[in-house]
């Protein structure tokens, strides 16, 4: 790995910077969809605002030269399973374990103690929405709607204090139902959800809402007439009402953002959120079950009027 001049001195971590024409690896953790979406945004970023040019490799895990190869100077993630795994090969491979990387398009809770890798090598960029600001739109857009339905799993359990905190100041009730165990135990707690629920609010987990899940889980929804929330532009154009999301474009330029630190040589931001975010609408759904929507644009300007106004 080309070490460049950096934030070096004494007491001091000494940063591998990017190199110019530095091969960079961006891992999805599926073909297509959103990850193709952030990844082309990412690269679009960078030419756009970086003079020197990147060497990109745009693949899943599988597709990689991992058996004796040479490595890249730094690893992009996107999605939890593309992080998880870049993990659990850290444990086995030092000279992977030294790689900087960055991590985007992952729930908080999907991002545990980095133990495999050196302190200052890894940094995340999170897809969660904060939690007042749900509470905020649902107040915005389903008003009557008090009963707010949430199945938990092992990644979104730790947002339940703060989620339950927030709803409560807007006047709604959390209902919960918890699964830990993949499938086995899903449906039961949807339909015990449903009983009680007026909508159902999706938190980013990768186990309850993975992509098998997600279809059957709407599908059950808009049987029972029940409006979903999501943090997920695509789980809206597959029947969800509407979602809080970060555009890809968004996530994009922030992680470009990050790379240009790197290259600095001041070492990975510390994670944060995403910056910024964009209301996705589904009409079709809100004129089956009977529920007026504002506009996108009018959504995010009252979020945005209420947040300035704190």
């Amino acid at each position: 790995m080309t070490l460049l001049a950096g934030a070096c001195g004494a007491g001091l971590a000494c940063w591998p910077a990017l190199a110019a024409d530095a091969e960079v690896w961006v891992v999805c953790s599926a073909a297509g969809g959103v990850h193709a979406e952030t990844a082309q945004a990412l690269q679009q970023a960078w030419a756009r605002e970086s003079r020197a040019p990147l060497n990109w490799r745009v693949a899943t895990w599988s597709e990689l030269p991992l058996a004796g190869g040479p490595l890249p100077q730094l690893i992009v993630t996107l999605g939890a399973g593309a992080y998880l795994e870049a993990i659990e090969r850290a444990l086995v491979s030092p000279a992977l374990a030294r790689v900087p990387l960055l991590a985007a398009l992952l729930p908080q809770a999907s991002y545990p103690a980095p133990v495999a890798r050196e302190q200052g090598l890894t940094s995340a960029v999170f897809l969660d929405q904060p939690v007042a600001r749900i509470a905020r739109l649902l107040q915005l857009v389903l008003p009557e709607r008090r009963r707010v339905g949430v199945l938990f799993g092992p990644d979104s359990l730790a947002a339940r204090p703060a989620l339950a905190r927030a709803l409560s100041t807007r006047g709604f009730t959390l209902v919960e139902q918890t699964v830990l165990s993949g499938d086995k135990g899903l449906y039961p707690a949807l339909r015990g959800l449903f009983d009680d629920s007026d909508l159902l609010l999706a938190m980013p987990d990768k186990r309850v809402y993975s992509a098998t899940n997600m279809h059957n889980i709407l599908l059950a929804a808009y049987r029972q007439r029940i409006p979903v929330v999501s943090y997920s532009a695509a789980h809206v154009r597959a029947g969800a009402l509407l979602a809080l999301h970060t555009e890809p474009a968004v996530i994009g330029q922030q992680v470009a953002g990050a790379l240009r630190q790197w290259q600095a040589g001041r070492g990975l931001p510390t994670p944060s959120l995403a910056e910024g975010y964009a209301v996705a609408l589904n009409e079709q759904v809100a004129r089956s079950l009977d529920i007026s929507l504002p506009t996108q644009e009018a959504l995010v300007l009252a979020l945005k009027q209420q947040e300035s106004a704190r």
